[in-house]
């Protein structure tokens, strides 16, 4: 079976995003599936456009997944919509579950329009594609778990989120908990000194059998995130993990669910390393079971193991003692930070590109 999957950059900055398109075929190439996941800025989503144009070689996409509202993986989604024509949208609908968690969040001063209203202001990039595909016929898909996969996408299972662990992390989104003009300056505040703090970094020694990446707080992970689609491809015994910003706890109950679908863990071909390898969403207790322990130096690698990294992302993104998690676990670690990474089979076209570096085991961390 070929496949072929394409991490596309995402801003020039210190912003990082996904922006995910892959094809696929059963029959030598004779018939492909084109699928989309996240499209990252409006400037990425136009890339996706022509980058499908031109190495797929179509104007269609027989699937688009939307796997969270932030900005940073449906802005350029809307690109794909307009410019392509797209089969099938899988995207979560918080705006048409007010009545499934109304109750929960009802204090006397909210109605139901005016947590919808919240819900569509809050993510007005997720919500101009969900606009998009109702105007034009196309059909949405809620991306739960539990739905047993009525999509009806060859090859594809939703492992993450089920439809109640959704409703558990959307009633505490921003949008419903009213972030205020007060809280955004402390967050840009927050980005301010971060920024003084990549200039200043603290640097800690690590060995290959002294893991100094922790697991991260039950809080480090926002509930936006966490409600990130996790998907799982299995293209004849090649297993492809696309993990978008999910936490801990959403990766856990991703686990939970590959292995009730009868599938191994630890045997995966293709991991993305979640949030573009922040140590706030991933720690050893959940790579060990998604990926394995740790193995001896020298270990072959097994598995690639990808980061959608913006190409100034460093130090939060990628997290060097992510980035080492992955390698003593048998991961052949590649990074986008400002190019385009093509993972493919044999039997995909030649693009003529050449390999990509992959990065190293760091024997300096960031101490933090």
């Amino acid at each position: 079976m070929e496949y072929e999957i394409d991490f596309l950059p995402v801003g020039d900055a210190s912003s990082s995003g996904d922006a995910i398109c892959l094809r696929y075929s059963s029959d030598q190439g004779v018939t492909w599936h084109v699928g989309v996941i996240d499209g990252g800025t409006q400037a990425s989503g136009e890339a996706l456009c022509k980058h499908i144009q031109t190495h797929y070689g179509t104007e269609t996409v027989d699937f688009l997944i939307c796997t969270h509202p932030d900005q940073d993986h449906a802005s350029g989604l809307s690109n794909v919509m307009e410019q392509l024509t797209v089969k099938k949208l899988l995207m979560h609908c918080p705006w048409d579950y007010v009545d499934y968690f109304f109750d929960s969040v009802n204090d006397g001063r909210v109605t139901k329009e005016s947590l919808r209203k919240k819900l569509i202001e809050g993510h007005p990039y997720a919500y101009k594609i969900y606009e998009h595909a109702i105007k034009n016929g196309i059909p949405i898909y809620h991306p739960f778990s539990d739905n047993e996969n009525n999509h009806d996408i060859p090859h594809l299972n939703i492992v993450g989120p089920s439809g109640d662990f959704y409703l558990n992390q959307l009633i505490n989104f921003r949008s419903i908990t009213d972030i205020t003009e007060d809280s955004l300056e402390n967050e840009n505040l927050f980005k301010s000194f971060a920024e003084a703090a990549r200039k200043a970094i603290n640097w800690i020694s690590e060995t290959w059998d002294e893991e100094k990446l922790v697991d991260p707080a039950d809080d480090a992970t926002s509930s936006e995130n966490n409600s990130s689609v996790i998907s799982l491809f299995n293209f004849n015994g090649k297993k492809i993990l696309f993990t978008a910003d999910a936490g801990v706890l959403a990766l856990s109950k991703a686990a939970d669910q590959i292995e009730t679908l009868g599938y191994a863990l630890q045997d995966f071909s293709f991991v993305q390393v979640p949030h573009h390898g922040s140590k706030r969403n991933i720690g050893p207790t959940i790579l060990d079971r998604i990926i394995g322990k740790p193995k001896l130096t020298g270990s072959t690698e097994t598995f690639i193991a990808l980061i959608s990294a913006a190409k100034e992302g460093e130090p939060k993104h990628p997290n060097k003692r992510v980035v080492n998690a992955f390698k003593r676990r048998g991961g052949n670690v590649i990074a986008t930070q400002g190019i385009t990474i093509c993972h493919y089979t044999s039997g995909t076209p030649d693009r003529g590109w050449a390999p990509i570096e992959p990065l190293p085991f760091y024997t300096d961390v960031e101490d933090d």
